[in-house]
Protein backbone atom coordinates (compact mmCIF):
# COMPACT_ATOMS: atom_id res chain seq x y z
CA UNK A 1 0.00 0.00 0.00
CA UNK A 2 1.42 3.10 -0.90
CA UNK A 3 1.93 6.41 1.42
CA UNK A 4 -1.03 7.62 -0.27
CA UNK A 5 -3.28 5.02 -0.26
CA UNK A 6 -2.42 4.49 3.54
CA UNK A 7 -3.55 8.06 4.27
CA UNK A 8 -6.48 7.83 2.12
CA UNK A 9 -7.86 5.05 4.53
CA UNK A 10 -6.64 6.70 7.42
CA UNK A 11 -8.69 9.54 6.49
CA UNK A 12 -11.54 6.85 5.55
CA UNK A 13 -11.13 5.43 9.07
CA UNK A 14 -11.24 8.62 10.82
CA UNK A 15 -14.69 9.69 8.98
CA UNK A 16 -16.26 6.81 9.96
CA UNK A 17 -15.24 6.69 13.31
CA UNK A 18 -16.51 10.38 13.87
CA UNK A 19 -19.70 9.39 12.48
CA UNK A 20 -19.92 6.48 14.44
CA UNK A 21 -19.16 7.36 17.87
CA UNK A 22 -19.82 11.20 17.74
CA UNK A 23 -15.77 12.18 18.73
CA UNK A 24 -13.48 14.32 17.21
CA UNK A 25 -10.13 12.57 16.04
CA UNK A 26 -6.60 15.13 15.53
CA UNK A 27 -4.58 13.90 12.74
CA UNK A 28 -2.29 16.32 13.86
CA UNK A 29 -0.54 13.84 16.18
CA UNK A 30 1.71 11.23 16.25
CA UNK A 31 0.89 8.01 16.58
CA UNK A 32 -2.59 8.45 14.68
CA UNK A 33 -2.64 5.28 13.08
CA UNK A 34 -2.59 3.21 16.11
CA UNK A 35 -5.14 5.37 17.82
CA UNK A 36 -7.70 5.02 15.54
CA UNK A 37 -6.77 1.19 15.06
CA UNK A 38 -7.78 0.86 18.87
CA UNK A 39 -10.30 3.48 18.75
CA UNK A 40 -11.88 0.89 15.65
CA UNK A 41 -11.76 -2.43 17.66
CA UNK A 42 -13.90 -0.23 20.61
CA UNK A 43 -16.65 0.76 17.81
CA UNK A 44 -18.29 -2.56 16.87
CA UNK A 45 -19.24 -0.97 13.89
CA UNK A 46 -18.83 -3.49 10.18
CA UNK A 47 -18.18 -0.32 8.40
CA UNK A 48 -15.33 0.79 10.78
CA UNK A 49 -13.90 -3.16 11.11
CA UNK A 50 -13.73 -3.51 7.40
CA UNK A 51 -11.88 -0.09 6.98
CA UNK A 52 -9.17 -1.26 9.85
CA UNK A 53 -8.71 -4.49 8.18
CA UNK A 54 -7.50 -2.89 5.14
CA UNK A 55 -4.91 -0.92 6.96
CA UNK A 56 -4.22 -3.81 9.49
CA UNK A 57 -3.32 -5.93 5.75
CA UNK A 58 0.39 -6.17 5.04
CA UNK A 59 1.40 -4.47 2.30
CA UNK A 60 0.62 -7.11 -0.69
CA UNK A 61 2.28 -4.65 -3.62
CA UNK A 62 5.93 -4.19 -1.82
CA UNK A 63 8.34 -6.28 -3.12
CA UNK A 64 9.86 -8.78 -0.82
CA UNK A 65 13.88 -8.29 -0.78
CA UNK A 66 15.19 -11.97 -2.13
CA UNK A 67 18.08 -14.05 0.00
CA UNK A 68 20.86 -12.54 -1.34
CA UNK A 69 19.36 -9.01 -1.68
CA UNK A 70 19.11 -7.25 1.32
CA UNK A 71 20.07 -3.24 1.42
CA UNK A 72 21.28 -1.91 4.52
CA UNK A 73 19.42 1.45 5.68
CA UNK A 74 21.64 4.02 6.85
CA UNK A 75 18.94 6.24 8.66
CA UNK A 76 15.67 7.84 7.68
CA UNK A 77 15.17 11.60 5.85
CA UNK A 78 11.58 13.11 6.37
CA UNK A 79 10.67 9.46 7.08
CA UNK A 80 12.21 7.75 3.55
CA UNK A 81 15.11 5.13 4.12
CA UNK A 82 18.42 6.22 2.87
CA UNK A 83 20.58 3.15 1.47
CA UNK A 84 23.96 2.26 2.02
CA UNK A 85 25.25 1.86 -1.35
Amino acid sequence: MSQREEMRSLIELKRALERDMGISIDMDRFGVKQRLLRLAQASGSPEVAALARRLEAPAADAPAPEAGETRRIRGYYRGRPIFDD
